[in-house]
């Protein structure tokens, strides 16, 4: 063949393969995006299980606070059913409540140093789970759910408290010095 037709067919080659090359290029360059796109995907998913493993970490928290704070009612509602049994030996007689003034200013005494470590306690623990409950709400709905309802019982929960602390503060007050 002489030269000019081989020009000519490289010619009408490259024009018929430019195309081809032109499809190729962006083959590669849609495979390139593709492949960075699994790669963000990947680290996205790493991300959401590091997330994931926090809230459940952060879950397991609260749920160990919660029982804490369940066994703190169950003590205070102990102390208060004694606080009513010497409530009612008081009323047995004068000579008796003498005798048990000094033993009950005594108990009182440690009751209200026992009460004030519990609330500065509970404080604590409602000022953490705040800041988990903060956490929290970027997560699934059902999670928040979840969350809100252990807030709410939690909340009850020191409304009760409190409401315990001013009955026996009320019972203090009542008796003479």
């Amino acid at each position: 063949m002489s030269q000019e037709l081989k020009d000519l067919l490289r010619s009408v080659l490259k024009e018929e393969l430019q195309p081809v090359h032109e499809r190729l290029e962006r083959v590669e360059r849609t495979q390139q995006e593709l492949h960075n796109d699994v790669a963000e995907l990947q680290r996205g998913q790493k991300t959401l299980e590091a997330s994931v493993a926090r809230i459940q970490h952060d879950v397991a928290q609260l749920q160990q606070g919660q029982q804490a704070l369940q066994q703190d009612i169950a003590q205070l509602q102990e102390g208060q059913q004694a606080l009513q049994h010497d409530v009612a030996q008081l009323q047995i007689g004068q000579q008796k409540l003498e005798h048990d003034m000094a033993a009950m200013k005594q108990a009182l005494g440690n009751v209200e140093r026992t009460q004030e470590k519990i609330l500065e306690e509970l404080r604590i623990s409602k000022n953490n789970q705040t800041h988990i409950l903060n956490n929290l709400t970027s997560m699934k709905q059902s999670v928040d759910l979840t969350v809100t309802y252990l807030q709410r019982r939690t909340d009850v929960m020191f409304d009760k408290m409190i409401e315990h602390e001013r009955e026996i503060l009320n019972l203090k007050s009542h008796l003479p010095n």
